[in-house]
């Protein structure tokens, strides 16, 4: 099955090729943009400026082969039953056959393509944050979910996690390192929420610096800004409607024997009354800024985060 020019998995009968598994130059160099336009469609690390960027860092730099190779050795006895413990999270909504296919194309990964997961790894390790964007963004676009660079980044994510859970690298989650990529204003806010399994919290991604902000810390930080900023909106159209209305009187108490001069006159009180009205209109007051680091914020993007367990340690998942 192939949608436009992606084909899913559970029709691949052999490994991508790295160059399939990048995304295409425009998107690359657009990379930066990618938050403020395309947010919604990206996949996101709940706490983290970008998904790729934390698997990069996770597991892809040369301090990590050893990881690697400990992986290796593991999956030489349970890549069966990873692939399945894949397909049964992240393809749960397919039919049966296709579960099926997609299952042995993730083995086929984990096998015969683990060094090709772990040269994506690698790349995403060698990218800033924002060169990671459009990583982020491919797969996820109209008619590419189950494709190749999908299932790379979701099998490398979990490939990640269990490299953490066995010592193999470090956990360089937010709790573990003591370090906040989100409500830096107010410290700790992740990590409180993550304490308590099942609970859920709509949370804010900013754009264009993909911070994230909690439910509290949200109205707290920015909420104060964009009050502030309508208020000064306020009292601008306000100071400009007096002066169009001093204007006017000005005009109307001046004695006038000729009623052309005096049309000729009103009119020029009234295009200055509209462009008064139009210059409050566009008036908005300065933009709220990022608390972790000052960023202007152009967009927010909601979603509900849940609190999970994982191996005994807390985490968070995008829920709808």
């Amino acid at each position: 099955v192939v949608v436009g020019n992606v084909m899913q998995i559970w029709a691949r009968d052999s490994l991508p090729s790295f160059e399939e598994l990048q995304p295409e130059p425009a998107l690359l160099a657009s990379s930066e943009t990618i938050p403020t336009r395309a947010q919604m469609r990206m996949q996101r690390w709940p706490g983290k400026r970008s998904y790729c960027h934390t698997i990069g860092k996770g597991c892809g730099g040369p301090q990590h082969r050893q990881a690697w190779e400990e992986l290796s050795t593991e999956l030489d006895h349970n890549a069966r039953a990873l692939a399945l413990h894949f397909v049964d999270d992240q393809c749960k909504d397919l039919p049966p056959e296709r579960r099926a296919a997609s299952a042995r194309f993730v083995e086929l990964l984990l096998t015969t393509g683990l060094e090709l997961l772990c040269s994506v790894a690698s790349k995403l390790h060698s990218l800033e944050v924002e060169q990671c964007w459009a990583w982020d963004l491919n797969g996820e676009r109209s008619g590419e979910q189950y494709s190749a660079p999908w299932c790379i980044k979701r099998v490398l994510s979990l490939l990640l996690n269990g490299m953490i859970r066995s010592g193999w690298v470090p956990d360089i989650s937010n709790q573990a390192l003591g370090a906040y990529d989100c409500c830096a204003r107010y410290e700790g806010c992740h990590e409180h929420f993550l304490l308590v399994a099942g609970r859920r919290e709509r949370w804010y991604s900013l754009a264009p610096c993909m911070h994230w902000v909690c439910s509290v810390c949200y109205p707290r930080a920015l909420g104060t800004q964009v009050r502030e900023a309508r208020e000064r909106a306020r009292v601008a159209a306000s100071k400009a409607a007096a002066a169009a209305s001093d204007a006017r009187n000005a005009a109307m108490a001046v004695a006038i024997s000729d009623r052309h001069q005096a049309a000729d006159i009103f009119k020029e009180v009234a295009r200055e009354t509209e462009l008064s009205a139009a210059a409050a209109e566009k008036f908005r007051g300065d933009d709220p800024v990022c608390p972790s680091c000052g960023a202007r914020v152009g967009a927010a993007w909601s979603a509900n985060l849940r609190a999970e367990t994982r191996g005994g340690k807390g985490t968070s998942s995008i829920v709808g």
